[in-house]
């Protein structure tokens, strides 16, 4: 306690202490947006990186499309990484505020203690009472716990297995380039005509014949 708070009356040093509680969880909500305002961020960028990727392997430009896959998953990862932080974050802030607000009950029983008048047996005999009804609530947030628990079972895993490889990455984008090229080349249907599911079939497969050639002429 600095020497300035020992003339500040109770009510003084009560009220600066809650200020410096409102700004501390005011911090702890201004770094979750950091990070939230971070990822979308990062999702923009890994979403230019695949067009530009899918732009570039449409033009048979392979390595290159590649350098930007790496972009894509190397987003990826950071963005798991920030949403993993952010939620454990989450859950300690919430235990924070929890605990406030038992010191707030605390101090609202305190005060009402202070006024009322009681019968040290009759709340004797209610708090065993109490007691024994919290006893019987443990069992029952133990057993909560133990289905929690067997529901999370599995969820923390390697990063790597929540982002996909960057071979499938390249599957998934050779795909859209290839229906890409397939609409490109497909003939214009009119007002009277659609296209079947078989011409649907013979565009993407005419995309993917000129997407192998584009690849093979970059070799």
């Amino acid at each position: 306690m600095a020497i300035g708070d020992l003339f500040k009356s109770k009510r003084e040093r009560e009220r600066e202490k809650e200020r410096q509680r409102r700004r501390a969880f005011r911090a702890a909500e201004n770094a979750v947006d950091a990070v939230k305002a971070r990822r979308a961020k990062l999702k923009a960028e890994r979403d230019q990186a695949w067009v530009e990727a899918r732009q570039y392997l449409k033009d048979g430009q392979r390595a290159a499309a590649q350098r930007c896959l790496q972009s894509v998953r190397a987003c990826e990862l950071l963005m798991a990484k920030l949403e993993m932080k952010r939620w454990v974050f989450e859950q300690l802030l919430n235990r924070l505020e929890l605990a406030k607000t038992d010191q707030e009950f605390a101090q609202a029983l305190s005060d009402i203690n202070s006024v009322v008048g009681v019968d040290p047996e009759k709340v004797a005999e209610a708090l065993d009472d109490t007691a024994e009804t919290l006893g019987e609530q443990d069992d029952i947030d133990a057993y909560w716990k133990r289905l929690h628990d067997k529901q999370m079972e599995g969820v923390q895993m390697d990063m790597t297995d929540v982002v996909p490889s960057l071979e499938e990455m390249q599957r998934q984008l050779e795909d859209e380039v290839a229906a890409e090229l397939g609409e490109e080349g497909a003939p214009q249907a009119t007002e009277k005509t659609s296209q079947s599911d078989s011409g649907i079939k013979d565009a993407i497969g005419e995309g993917r014949r000129r997407l192998k050639d584009l690849m093979e002429e970059d070799k």
